[in-house]
């Protein structure tokens, strides 16, 4: 039985049949980049993992490229590199399971990059760049405005940053973000429903509004505890070699931009944990606003024999993506339970000898994705899709799929079943509409 897809590629592979201004809570882009990928190599394992794949290498070229402008050290900006395996989240997410947060990743990378450019270059094709930068973040993920508001509030604090912003050209970049982001705003506020959805959706993933905990220290406290989750094994390494004198602090560069920009984005983060009231939070969602700031640590710190370390850091991120890329299948081998390991093949052959002419609608898009990529040729519909038109749905010619217990309403027919599906052990039941 083949593996089930990891969640984010089971939603892109659902998603990905339609070119839609938003989906889910995201906005539309990498599912757009998805669905070009899809129309050459076909809905398939390959080409999810082609796209991800894709955006992994070009983030890892673009950090390497800033790193090079900041540090001016190839061996530096190598090791910057390499540094990404002491960020656990970025080499488990990253490389094996996200979609809009690695697009994000490199989005916020490159527009720290362009912004460097532009601080040296003011040229038109730089100010386009950028405003070409700033409409991919923005249609990749909504919290690339953290990033803006950091550099929104650098200009208070660095005049080359002011200069950007106060030239002609930015008007050049202002109206390519305008002509290109509209259409995706506008649709935002002709849909109600959606930006309804798109808000509980906000308050589950992040706890806020929740009852208990000390106004202003339970968003803090979550934010620390993150922010540590995120970059501890890099902090452990620097202190480390700083306490075994491999490494001494370069005075001169604690002041520059990059450095007032790292302090304002933690600013930023504790302000809008509070304002938003915010008690939890995935580590990934703020694994892209401080990526780019890796450069910062090895631009701050002198560290000795660093080819040595370049040799260390090259065997060590080369293992550590091999064990990624080997993970799945050890653990199947070694009996780690994990939902991947469970095939999606019952239910789609269920569906196709018996419901081959009807609309298939699955309990989700986990449902929907995996069943997709084992009927390419036919529509997916799920229950959870809330910015999917209902018209979309012939329902009275709809086989629905519920899980884990009967529909409570009587408009619904139970029609068959299958129990003690997957690792959760669901019970899913076939019905109709009645008429």
């Amino acid at each position: 039985m083949k593996n089930a897809l990891e969640l984010e590629d089971a939603e892109q592979a659902y998603y990905s049949q339609w070119w839609r201004w938003g989906y889910d809570d995201q906005p539309p882009l990498y599912t757009w980049m998805q669905i070009l990928v899809n129309s050459i190599f076909g809905v398939s394992k390959f080409s999810l993992s082609f796209l991800r794949g894709l955006i992994f290498s070009a983030s890892l070229l673009v950090l390497y490229q800033f790193s090079m402008e900041i540090i001016k050290d190839k061996s530096k900006a190598v090791l910057v590199v390499f540094s990404l395996v002491l960020i656990p989240t970025f080499i488990d997410f990253t490389f094996r399971r996200l979609s809009h947060t690695s697009l994000l990743i490199l989005a916020i990378l490159t527009t720290y990059f362009i912004v460097n450019r532009i601080r040296q270059n003011k040229s038109i094709l730089n100010y386009c760049l950028l405003g070409v930068v700033i409409s991919v973040g923005i249609l990749t993920k909504y919290n690339y405005v953290f990033m803006l508001g950091t550099l929104f509030l650098g200009l208070f604090f660095d005049k080359k940053l002011r200069k950007i912003v106060f030239n002609w050209r930015i008007v050049i970049s202002l109206s390519v973000v305008g002509i290109t982001i509209t259409p995706h705003l506008l649709w935002l506020l002709s849909h109600n429903g959606y930006v309804i959805e798109l808000n509980n959706s906000i308050h589950m993933k992040t706890g806020s509004g929740s009852e208990g905990g000390i106004l202003f220290v339970s968003p803090i406290f979550s934010f620390v505890v993150s922010f540590l989750k995120l970059l501890l094994p890099l902090l452990v390494f620097i202190v480390t070699a700083f306490l075994l004198k491999k490494a001494k602090l370069n005075k001169t560069y604690l002041n520059n931009w990059l450095s007032k920009l790292f302090l304002l984005q933690l600013l930023i983060l504790v302000i809008g944990f509070v304002v938003l009231d915010v008690h939890k939070v995935e580590v990934r969602w703020l694994l892209p606003l401080f990526v780019s700031f890796l450069v910062l640590f090895f631009e701050v710190f002198y560290i000795e024999n660093i080819k040595k370390w370049m040799q260390y850091g090259f065997y060590t991120f080369l293992t550590v993506l091999s064990l990624q890329t080997l993970r799945t299948p050890v653990e199947k081998v070694v009996n780690i339970s994990s939902s991947v390991h469970f095939g999606f093949q019952p239910i789609s052959e269920k569906l196709r000898q018996k419901y081959k002419d009807k609309d298939w609608v699955l309990p989700d898009v986990t449902y929907g994705g995996n069943l997709r990529l084992l009927n390419p040729e036919k529509k997916i519909f799920s229950l959870d899709d809330f910015s999917l038109p209902t018209s979309k749905i012939d329902s009275l010619n709809a086989v629905f799929i519920f899980k884990n217990e009967k529909p409570v309403t009587y408009d619904y027919k139970v029609v068959d079943s299958i129990q003690n599906f997957g690792k959760e052990q669901e019970s899913l039941f076939f019905t109709f509409l009645r008429h």
